[in-house]
């Protein structure tokens, strides 16, 4: 989810003021074309100008002002071609840009996040992008160049999306091109880890030999060590937060997520998985409950195949394919990963104390709280987590990079502050034994409206901001990583002359971070039938997860057949 924006008010009267009413139809010339070499032929009859939608911060939105400008004095110039930029207060762009898109007043080039998506492409709001003529070329000249490679896979697939099927797959149809990605990591406080005595160290794994073990928070003859580059494991975040908040007066919770991907992912589960049954129907199933354990190949491993399905050493099992492993795969291939059901538990600890009954774990244990390392929704409350941050109450938080800029202007009360890797499931006594890193990422596209009477022009638009010119007006700003690997691999992004000087980390966390679960269907009914009671009674210690599936575990799949008007019957469903 990405952080909470709040527009600055002068900031959005100047760019209206510019520019004419809200729901205003633009004047100018008619649309240009494209020539057998993809070049860009202006229209017959002036200047054709281009709305342009977006919202954001100060900061983003002085940016994207001067990209605006930069293009309208460039490319805009030298083909009749001006682009307006409008900035919509960012609590209402989502219901603004829907109802403009339901009707004939639609920007010609907007912001879509990644959320939305789904809904709008199924809505036929947005122009499908990789649209091909007769000859097989693509409609929208240099698209190909977001597709080789050099783009984040992680950024391109979150806007693909088949209408008919309800799914999502690299040949699905694309509806944007990301405008950015943000990677969540954690934020923390370098002063208080001083203060605790622990010695921060930034050594990869690959580099360590032998000096320090493969761990994130670890003791070593007599010193605490953290390392930056490796992500801690689930036991080593909750004895690290619990010192925070108990040695370090001010601090109050040691470490803060809302998040529980992380936990989830890294040992291969989810809450929903796609099924297909012996008819080959396919369907959504509801598996956040599920209690079955997760296997991954063996980092020494040759090689299994489950259901004519290749496995390679690290790689986890899938949902559909880990019930038909033979023991034989399980015992000499594999080892075995806490089910989804655990990882859940241990995230929804985190909030509880230690007397409070979380539920019941898949070898029959209960799992009872961490301490209150961190807070609930009633806990938090109106409060943001990256004042409470800066003020010093937490010690760590995970949060994306949107967070930098807000970071670097703010006066951290405690100190410095850094970040590192998101935790990762791996056993304490043999780190050999591990899940993989995971986590997720924001996203917000650049799409074009499906009424647009400019479509051309704004392709040649949309193709500069998501292209060098306007991903490294953004880097240098600091919000954002830009959606070009070799750039977000340069000094225009990774900036290690101010904070974070541990920027490689969001990089890293871009190749495999995925999107939310928000952005797993076209909307989030299935998800708002239990997200409330998990956020404000579970993780306050007033309920357990047993009695949120028990609550609302039917009812949600329900939902999720519905997606895909599925009917199930008793002999249907494998």
């Amino acid at each position: 989810m990405l952080k909470k924006v709040l527009t600055v008010l002068l900031a959005a009267l100047m760019a209206v003021a510019c520019v004419p009413a809200l729901f205003a139809c633009e004047g100018g010339g008619s649309d240009g074309s494209y020539d057998e070499d993809g070049n860009y032929k202006p229209g017959d009859d002036g200047v054709v100008t281009v709305t342009f939608w977006g919202y954001g911060d100060n900061a983003e939105t002085e940016v994207f002002g001067s990209i605006v400008e930069d293009f309208n004095d460039t490319v805009g110039a030298e083909n009749n071609i001006k682009v307006n930029y409008r900035v919509i207060p960012s609590t209402s762009y989502s219901s603004t840009a829907s109802t403009a898109l339901g009707g004939s007043s639609a920007p010609d080039v907007l912001y879509v996040e990644d959320k939305y998506a789904k809904s709008w492409a199924d809505a036929q709001y947005l122009e499908q992008l990789d649209k091909k003529d007769e000859d097989g070329n693509y409609v929208y000249p240099g698209l190909e160049d977001f597709l080789d490679g050099s783009v984040w896979e992680s950024g391109i697939s979150r806007y693909r999306y088949d209408v008919e099927s309800a799914t999502s797959t690299d040949t699905s149809a694309l509806w944007a091109l990301p405008k950015d990605i943000g990677p969540t990591v954690i934020y923390y406080n370098v002063d208080y880890f001083e203060q605790l005595g622990i010695e921060i160290i930034s050594i990869p794994a690959d580099e360590l030999n032998g000096q320090y073990p493969e761990k994130g928070y670890f003791e070593q003859n007599g010193t605490w060590y953290f390392n930056n580059r490796i992500p801690m494991n689930w036991e080593q975040t909750v004895e690290l937060a619990q010192r925070l908040q108990t040695e370090v007066e001010t601090c109050d919770y040691g470490f803060f997520t809302e998040w529980w991907f992380f936990y989830g992912w890294s040992v291969g589960g989810d809450c929903v998985e796609y099924v297909v049954d012996e008819n080959g129907n396919g369907y959504y199933e509801f598996t956040l409950d599920d209690d079955t354990y997760n296997y991954i190949v063996k980092d020494d491993s040759d090689p299994i195949t489950v259901n004519g399905n290749t496995y390679e050493a690290g790689e986890i099992i899938s949902y559909t394919d880990k019930d038909d492993l033979t023991e034989s795969q399980k015992t000499n291939n594999c080892n075995q990963l806490p089910s989804m059901k655990d990882a859940f538990l241990e995230f929804c600890s985190l909030t509880t104390d230690t007397t409070t009954e979380v539920g019941t774990k898949t070898d029959g244990s209960t799992k009872y709280g961490a301490g209150k390392v961190s807070m609930g929704a009633n806990s938090l409350g109106s409060q943001d987590a990256e004042d409470l941050f800066v003020s010093g109450e937490i010690g760590m938080f995970v949060d994306g990079r949107w967070e930098v800029t807000f970071l670097r202007s703010s006066s951290m009360k405690t100190g410095s502050w850094d970040v590192a890797p998101l935790p990762m499931y791996y056993e304490e006594d043999d780190t050999s034994v591990h899940g993989v890193q995971a986590g997720h990422s924001g996203s917000v596209g650049l799409a074009i409206s499906a009424n647009s009477d400019k479509k051309n022009a704004a392709w040649l638009f949309l193709r500069y901001v998501a292209g060098v010119e306007g991903q490294t007006a953004q880097s240098e700003a600091g919000f954002c990583i830009p959606n070009q690997i070799e750039l977000a691999n340069s000094d225009v992004f990774l900036q290690e002359d101010q904070d974070p000087k541990n920027s490689i980390i969001f990089v890293e966390a871009a190749s495999y971070e995925t999107p939310g679960d928000w952005w797993y269907l076209k909307d989030s009914l299935w998800i708002d039938e239990w997200a409330n009671y998990l956020n404000y009674t579970v993780r306050e210690g007033n309920g357990t997860v047993d009695e949120l599936f028990e609550m609302y575990g039917d009812s949600t799949q329900e939902k999720l057949y519905a997606y895909t008007n599925y009917t199930p019957s008793a002999n249907s469903i494998s």
